[in-house]
Order: C-alpha cells, then sequence, then structure tokens
C-alpha cells in the first residue's frame, strides 16, 4: 500500500495520507473545480487502508490508534459534501482499530470552520476534538 501524499494548490487542501507514519492531515482550502475528482483518490486510498488494516489485524492482532487532523479554512458547498462523504470513510475504519478521533482545527474567528466541525461531529460516529489552531 502506498501513502497518498497531495501538494496544497489554491484550491485544494495539502493531503497527507501516510500509515507508515500513522499521519493523516487535510490542510487548507478546499474548492476544487471537480470536487468528485479530486475526493475520488482518498476514497480509494481509505479503500486501499482499510484492507490493510483487515490484513494487519488478522496477521498481528495489533489495532492501531488513528487520529485524522482537518485544518480547513474555506470548504465550497460541493467540497462540503465530499468531505462528510470521506468522514463516513473513515468512520467505516472503527472495527479495526483501536480509536479513532477526528481532530479538527478551525482559525481563531473562523466561526464557520468552528461550526462545521460541530456539525460533522453529530453526524458520523466518532469522537471529534475541535480545537482552535495555534
Amino acid at each position: 500500500m502506498n501513502k497518498l501524499i497531495l501538494p496544497v494548490t489554491d484550491t485544494t487542501p495539502q493531503i497527507t495520507l501516510d500509515h507508515l507514519q500513522n499521519k493523516f492531515e487535510i490542510i487548507g482550502e478546499s474548492c476544487p473545480e471537480d470536487a468528485k475528482q479530486f475526493y475520488s483518490a482518498l476514497f480509494l486510498w481509505i479503500e486501499e487502508y482499510k484492507n490493510y488494516l483487515y490484513f494487519i489485524n488478522e496477521h498481528s492482532g495489533n489495532k492501531k490508534n488513528l487520529v485524522f487532523t482537518f485544518h480547513l479554512s474555506y470548504v465550497s458547498s460541493s467540497a462540503l459534501k465530499y468531505t462528510y462523504n470521506f468522514l463516513q470513510k473513515i468512520e467505516e475504519l472503527k472495527p479495526m482499530c483501536e480509536s479513532i478521533t477526528i481532530k479538527w482545527l478551525y482559525d481563531k474567528d473562523d466561526t464557520d470552520m468552528e461550526e462545521n466541525g460541530s456539525e460533522f461531529s453529530t453526524m458520523v460516529d466518532i469522537p471529534f476534538a475541535i480545537e482552535q489552531a495555534d
């Protein structure tokens, strides 16, 4: 399985999905021209990761503690839908993990992102840590 690293652009966030370093981050603005196409790479990766976790659990029994960090400064309406869908995919990992936490960071005075985190936290069955970024 490969890690997924996508650099930040003017319209897409930096993506770091690195199972070897146990580092999972989405940071920046998410307003891709084609949100479905952009997020499809994340969905493919998470499906592959689910299979990887299943294999690891079957052979070692060591379940992982995962933290997915989201620090988004803007999310377009179409990207918001795919962000939610990605959170649902993360939720599917629960049976194969010791724990999963979503760390939702927002910038000071960014009530929209704070509210998005609060809203998402009620829509998926994953603990959310909603925090102001440093």
